[in-house]
């Protein structure tokens, strides 16, 4: 026992523990198992004597732990262009569906509350990548968070070494005992939380419940738009193809994507006053094509996603089986008609641009066709669109329960 005490003591007071702090703080992104925590307290628990320094531990982890988590984020960026194809094996969609919700409800300081959450940094960091974070936006919440669990873990460290100067074993156990019982009783609160019985809510929104919450909405009301879907692109796979390319499940189209591949930075479900019917014969599917039309009796689900006006011109095109272009006349076109308003810029499906509403200022966009439902033939849509519409309206019931941001919250 004292051979390993030394040992531990010669190893801990070395000026290669910092590095030793870094690189295990760095490899703990990516391979979770590593007890960089651990050793953190337990180096702090000697530093309680002088050797060695706290404030050079603290810098040690937190740089270690953002060049650690940077890469994460990183692999998740590489990922993302393969997402639809991750998403086949279970595990991989619902901590991807579990990344985006906990990214809708707190937006960057997910990576702050991903530090202290067992397994929650691997996650938040990767799926930041995944999700298409901004570089700056990640630095930056992730760099707080970082910083902030070191300085946790080294001031739990201390503690120990404190009380039991004499006995710095000890002093670790009291220090890894303290940060289980605050990691358990946190785990603990969460549960209980979650499985509190909430009062059950319709399972979508009128779209108008998106008004009313202007926090940067402002900066967003001359470039943003919710585009709001009501057939296959409700299913968030189905729209990442026409935002960062790819073929959708049994679909007969391969998209080239949008000049702009980042994803929404929100979504919602909703409802909206009209009813789909099914009509014409898709290139893509085969079979009817789902069509809205506002003037008859309600109600229909869709699911609105915040895009860029660019996105949202380059989704179009790539509805109206067009090439995206620059400057196309979309991107301003959706900021000069009136709110109740509709543009037809060809005569096929989803080629008529409807203004539905605004939340605050932001347009609510979508296509539909020039025809009404009772203009036209009715057409049966095939299997395959259906079970695109089917997984849509699942994300909308799901999506309709979740926090959002604060420009899209209830």
């Amino acid at each position: 026992m004292d051979l390993a005490l030394e040992l531990l003591t010669a190893t801990l007071t070395s000026p290669w523990v910092y590095l030793l702090i870094a690189v295990a703080a760095a490899l703990d992104s990516l391979v979770p198992i590593v007890p960089s925590e651990t050793l953190l307290i337990t180096a702090a628990t000697f530093a309680a004597t002088g050797q060695p320094h706290p404030a050079g531990l603290v810098l040690a982890a937190a740089g270690g732990a953002l060049l650690g988590d940077l890469a994460a984020h990183l692999v998740g960026r590489f990922a993302s262009s393969g997402m639809g194809r991750l998403r086949r094996w279970t595990r991989i969609a619902e901590l991807l569906d579990s990344a985006r919700t906990g990214f809708s409800r707190r937006g960057g300081s997910v990576l702050i509350a991903g530090r202290f959450v067992p397994g929650g940094r691997s996650l938040a960091t990767i799926g930041s990548g995944l999700l298409g974070i901004p570089l700056r936006m990640f630095l930056l919440w992730d760099g707080i968070g970082s910083l902030a669990w070191a300085l946790y873990s080294t001031v739990i460290g201390l503690i120990g070494g404190t009380i039991f100067e004499d006995r710095p074993l000890l002093g670790v156990a009291v220090g890894i005992g303290i940060a289980l019982a605050v990691t358990g009783s946190a785990e603990l609160v969460r549960r209980l939380l979650r499985g509190r019985p909430r009062r059950l809510t319709r399972s979508s929104r009128r779209f108008d419940d998106l008004r009313g919450r202007n926090v940067m909405m402002e900066e967003m009301s001359q470039t943003h738009v919710w585009y709001v879907s009501y057939g296959s692109n409700m299913a968030r796979d189905r729209l990442a193809c026409y935002l960062q390319g790819g073929r959708p499940p049994g679909a007969k189209v391969t998209y080239p994507g949008a000049r702009d591949s980042t994803l929404p930075r929100a979504e919602a479900g909703i409802e909206l006053p009209g009813t789909i019917y099914f009509a014409g014969e898709s290139k893509v599917w085969g079979g009817g094509m789902a069509f809205y039309d506002h003037s008859v009796s309600g109600p229909t689900p869709a699911k609105a996603y915040l895009i860029t006006a660019e996105q949202f011109a380059d989704v179009a095109a790539q509805e109206m089986h067009r090439s995206p272009e620059p400057d196309s006349p979309l991107e301003r076109l959706v900021f000069d008609l009136p709110v109740g308003s509709s543009h037809s810029v060809g005569p096929g499906g989803y080629e008529t641009l409807l203004i539905l509403d605004d939340a605050d200022g932001v347009p609510m966009v979508t296509f539909t066709a020039a025809h009404g439902s009772a203009d036209t033939e009715h057409t049966q849509p095939q299997e395959p669109y259906l079970a695109m519409l089917r997984t849509g309206i699942a994300e909308v019931r799901a999506a309709s329960e979740l926090p959002l941001p604060a420009a899209a919250q209830v």
